[in-house]
Formats: structure tokens, C-alpha cells, sequence
């Protein structure tokens, strides 16, 4: 006997029907939670340099008429139209930045492909891969540039001089400069002890130390920059050790926010102007890679000019070697 099939009710409540191909609102909000907390870490490995360019490259990549997410067969004619006006460096900057808004999006980078690779080797090839290096400063040009100059203020003249000097004594790199506060300095009996706390090769901020010692005046870093953060304390930024020390100077003679690299590579370029000198090649670089051809000139072994430096590898200390005439510091004068 066949069993009775009653009819469905038709007040009962239908039984949820569970769709395990969409996720949930929750699990939506949670996976977006999730990506939001990757990227401020992929920022994070980033300097605010860095940040800016690849923004700036990531523009011009757009304004071209690129698009996210990007083919590999649009990247590569977008290299090709960049190299006829960028540097091979610069087009390599652009690819990176691309590379990383894919990142950012969870999405497969189009640079990775054998297209765009194969497009770039052509175009170093092509265009070649040298970079424009900064003429070396000298310990000589350094003298002339931190005399007073006449129709500069007292004050112009105290922080040109200390910035000048410890950019040379310390080889530092202009960005590094910039980022300095007093509470990064220690003084002490020999001269003086900084304290970096993140540079371009310590993205992750270990941080190190450099030590400048006391010269001889007219030339020593120490007391110029204990004569500059004296105008700073006593006349404007008393108890402000946290304010990066070296400012911008307004034309009414008044301290104003800090300096920019692009400012102490003006600072560099206009003192050199006023003492008649030729700027061409010159830059704030040059004063990072005048020490290091000086140490060299000295025979300063290697490992003592990274030490000061922060170069990772000898080769790139070598690089800037390469600035001392080819006569000077030669093997062939210990031989005969």
C-alpha cells in the first residue's frame, strides 16, 4: 500500500536556500577589512618619496590612456612611447609603479610578461643604461661656498654653512639631511654623533650612526651646526627639539617650515652662482659623492667610506671612485 502524500501546507514557511557561490555581506566586509589592512602595509614598505613618484608615474601612465588592470601588449607599446623622451632609469620607475598598483589589487602584474621583459632589454640596449652622475665637490670648493657671502643675511649664511659642511663630513644624501631633528644629534667631546633613523638603504628603519668629528674652522661641521641650532632655539624654536633642524629662510629674513631636497639642492646651486662658479653637473649629490672621492684620493680603505656612507656593496661606492681622474691614485705609480 502506497503511503499518503499530503499537500504542503501552504502557510509553512519556506526553508532558506543557502547559496555558497556569493559570499555574505559579512565575509564581503571582513575579506575588505582584510585587503585595507594589506595595503597600509604595502605602503609602509615604501618611503613618502617613493610614494609621491610612483603616484606621479602612475598618472602619466593613465594620462597616456593606460587603464588598471593593463595588458601586457598596452604596457609594452607604453614603454616604447616613454622612451623617446625618459631615461632608461625613469621607464624602469614607471614599470615598477604599474607592477605595484596591480600588486595592490590583488591582480597579475602585466610587467612580469615575456612581451614587456623582452620590450625592455631592447630599449637598455637601444638607449643604454648610464645614469648621470653629480660632480664630486672638493674639500677646496667646500671652503669658498661656506665663506660669508656679502649680500647674504647672518642667518642665510649660519645654516648654508652648517648644511653644507655636515652634508660633506657626513656624506649624507639630501633626503637625509632634510629628515634631521636635534633629538637625532648627540654631541659630544670629539665632535658630534648622528642618529639616522630611516634612509633610502634602511627603508625598514633600523637606523645607524655617524660620527663627525671637530675640524679647524673656517671648516668645522660641528661648531657651524651648534651655531646654527643656537639661532633656531634661542630666537624662534626654543624647546622644539622634535622640528627638523635645517629650515627655509623667508626673504624678510624670517625661519620658516623645513627644506626640501630640491631646496638644499637650491641652497647648493645659488651660493655656487654667487661665487662665480660654474653649476653645471653640480647638485646636492655632489656633496655625498665629493666625500667619497675625497676619502678615496686619500687612500680611506672601502669598508671606512661605507661605514660613514651606508653603501651596501662595494660596486656602489666604486661608482663614485669613478669621478677621480684617471692619473690619480693609480696603480701603476706603486709599481715603478
Amino acid at each position: 500500500m502506497k503511503p499518503t502524500m499530503h499537500a504542503k501546507p501552504s502557510g509553512s514557511k519556506r526553508q532558506p536556500n543557502f547559496d555558497t557561490t556569493q559570499p555574505s555581506t559579512k565575509l564581503r566586509n571582513r575579506l575588505a577589512a582584510e585587503m585595507a589592512n594589506v595595503a597600509i602595509y604595502l605602503e609602509s614598505g615604501l618611503t613618502s618619496n617613493t610614494m609621491r613618484a610612483y603616484a606621479s608615474d602612475l598618472r602619466h601612465f593613465k594620462q597616456w590612456g593606460g587603464r588598471i588592470p593593463a595588458t601586457p601588449r598596452t604596457v609594452a607599446r607604453y614603454l616604447v612611447e616613454c622612451a623617446k623622451t625618459l631615461k632608461v632609469s625613469t621607464i624602469a620607475r614607471h614599470m615598477a609603479a604599474i607592477a605595484r598598483e596591480h600588486n595592490r589589487l590583488g591582480l597579475q602584474p602585466p610587467t612580469q610578461s615575456a612581451l614587456v621583459r623582452a620590450t625592455m632589454r631592447g630599449i637598455r640596449r637601444i638607449h643604454g643604461c648610464s645614469q648621470k652622475q653629480a660632480k664630486p665637490i672638493t674639500s677646496a670648493i667646500i671652503r669658498r661656498l661656506v665663506t660669508p657671502i656679502a649680500n647674504f643675511s647672518e642667518l642665510r649664511n649660519s645654516r648654508d654653512r652648517a648644511l653644507l659642511l655636515l652634508g660633506f663630513s657626513g656624506g649624507f644624501r639630501r633626503s637625509e639631511l632634510a629628515n634631521l631633528t636635534i633629538n637625532d644629534l648627540s654631541f659630544e667631546k670629539r665632535g658630534l654623533v648622528v642618529h639616522l633613523r630611516t634612509s633610502k638603504t634602511d627603508q625598514n628603519g633600523f637606523g645607524r650612526d655617524i660620527a663627525i668629528l671637530n675640524g679647524d674652522e673656517p671648516v668645522c661641521p660641528v661648531k657651524a651646526l651648534k651655531e646654527w641650532i643656537k639661532h633656531l632655539q634661542c630666537n624662534y624654536y626654543e624647546n622644539d627639539n622634535g622640528s627638523v633642524i635645517f629650515r627655509k629662510i623667508d626673504r624678510f629674513d624670517r625661519i620658516a617650515g623645513g627644506l626640501s631636497g630640491a631646496g638644499i639642492n637650491w641652497i647648493l646651486r645659488t651660493r655656487m652662482q654667487a661665487k662665480r662658479m660654474d653649476v653645471a653637473g653640480f647638485s646636492a649629490h655632489s656633496l655625498r659623492a665629493g666625500l667619497v672621492s675625497s676619502a678615496a684620493m686619500a687612500s680611506v680603505p672601502i669598508w671606512e667610506i661605507q661605514r660613514q656612507t651606508g653603501h651596501r656593496s662595494e660596486s656602489m661606492v666604486h661608482r663614485y671612485i669613478r669621478n677621480v681622474g684617471l692619473f690619480d691614485s693609480n696603480v701603476s705609480s706603486r709599481i715603478f
